[in-house]
């Protein structure tokens, strides 16, 4: 059953960006309490810490997120029993460069990975440094997609491995990642019917896209068990209690204006923690955050002072609901330049709580990745897409303006890009040519260009 694009936007803005309404009446963001009540005691014993990261898992794709279609049964658990943020970010639709930025702390052109597969600096430090010194053993199950390995010490295990590793990691603390292929292309097929799809306006809505939707929707359903089976191992294990457990993808979906972009759909992602005694069951913030807070957050809930030259900042004042706040801008970088053949399209963005602006870099080019290159990856039993609902795009843009419009803006972008999101959620208006937008422009503009200096940007004006 095909759903109007009005109606679905609108409950989509409703849920996810309002968020914050529902947090200014219930949930632990709206009743801060002391620290003292609140903070563990020097004496207490050292929280534990798992952080399970998916890959390629969009925020609209949750039930806790307001999806009535997919089933997410473990998600949603967790953000009845803890917080959920409604403005979580990454600063990159890529894999490494978002899971570089989270591990260090630090934007991607501070660490060195603004491009995907690209290694950070070799002397960067990240999370495995910080929190070995404050005696915890520091373990990544899963997924890596991270380089090189002196920047980055973890003990690695298969994902599989996890039951182990809580085996052995016997009374002391530990920060273990969990880092899931799901739900990746390419996708399993079976589960949800490419009929009941909810297709969001930016996309283009073929039978080839609710088709791969679908396949997705199936592969998130894997994502979501894996979730159970990792909690219900920290319970078996009788760590349960004492463990800060974050859920967050690395990025948005595979789909066009998602994944390789600097829109919502690529950079906002799902992030809920939990942590029995401290977190607020059932709370919702809007607190505004990036992936680069990640770091210092874990090293304060350690016990350590995070360093003052992390780009990020501790979340732990907004999870034990003593503050509503956190930033008041957020950064996107995304580069291209070397990882797929002849494509140059470096974007820059920043997003506050109300609106986005872009700057395309080389906005006279054509942007291309594996989408309009049409390459699949052949997997038994698995459906790719890419090639096939692009294609189905292309095609249905010789009869329909919208679909031309569409196709037409993923590859061949404007210098600037803004966007009111507050009536605009999709990112569909750009408003950069509104004279009475000036001021605004002028604002974000500047502050983009002081954040492109201060990350040592080389295209920094």
């Amino acid at each position: 059953m095909k759903t109007d694009s009005n109606l679905f936007a609108r409950r989509h803005f409703l849920h996810v960006l309002t968020g914050g309404a529902t947090a200014a009446v219930t949930g632990a963001a709206a009743r801060p309490r002391s620290a003292a009540a609140a903070r563990p005691a020097k004496s207490e014993k050292k929280p534990n810490i798992v952080i399970f990261i998916s890959d390629d898992h969009g925020i609209l794709d949750s039930g806790c997120y307001g999806n009535t279609i997919i089933r997410t049964p473990n998600i949603d658990r967790l953000a009845r029993e803890g917080m959920r943020f409604t403005h979580a970010f990454t600063p990159t639709a890529m894999c490494a460069p978002s899971r570089s930025a989270m591990y260090t702390g630090l934007y991607p052109h501070r660490n060195g990975c603004h491009r995907n597969h690209s290694a950070v600096f070799a002397e960067t430090k990240s999370m495995p440094h910080y929190l070995s010194q404050l005696g915890y053993q520091v373990a990544l199950a899963g997924k890596t997609h991270i380089k090189p390995g002196e920047a980055f010490p973890f003990k690695y295990m298969k994902q599989q491995d996890v039951d182990r590793f809580l085996r052995e990691v016997g009374g002391s603390p530990f920060c273990l990642v969990v880092a899931s292929h799901q739900p990746h292309a390419p996708h399993q097929t079976g589960g949800y019917d490419p009929a009941d799809m909810q297709i969001p306006p930016y996309l283009v809505d073929t039978p080839e896209t609710r088709h791969t939707m679908a396949a997705y929707y199936t592969d998130v359903g894997i994502l979501d068990r894996e979730i159970g089976e990792c909690l219900d191992l920290l319970r078996q294990h009788e760590v349960e209690e004492n463990t800060l457990f974050i859920y967050a993808s690395d990025h948005g979906t595979g789909f066009p204006f998602a994944k390789w972009t600097v829109y919502d759909a690529g950079l906002h992602v799902p992030f809920v923690a939990r942590w029995p005694g401290r977190i607020e069951p059932g709370a919702v913030t809007d607190a505004l955050m990036s992936f680069v807070d990640v770091l210092p957050t874990c090293i304060e809930i350690a016990g350590g002072a995070p360093p003052q030259d992390l780009d990020g900042r501790s979340l732990l004042p907004v999870l034990l609901g003593e503050k509503r706040e956190h930033s008041d801008a957020v950064f996107g970088a995304h580069t291209t330049q070397g990882i797929i053949s002849g494509s140059v399209f470096p974007i820059r963005a920043i997003r506050t709580r109300t609106h986005k602006y872009i700057r395309n870099l080389s906005s006279e080019g054509t942007f291309t990745n594996v989408v309009t290159n049409g390459r699949e990856r052949k997997v038994p039993g698995r459906e790719s897409g890419p090639a096939k609902y692009w294609l189905s795009w292309i095609e249905k843009a010789n009869t329909d303006a919208s679909a031309a419009e569409r196709v037409k803006l993923y590859q061949h972008r404007p210098p600037e890009e803004l966007y009111d999101l507050r009536t605009d959620p999709y990112e569909m208006k750009n408003l950069a040519g509104d004279p009475a937008q000036k001021e605004l422009l002028a604002d974000l503009r500047k502050r983009l260009d002081e954040w492109m200096k201060q990350q040592g940007d080389p295209l920094a004006e």
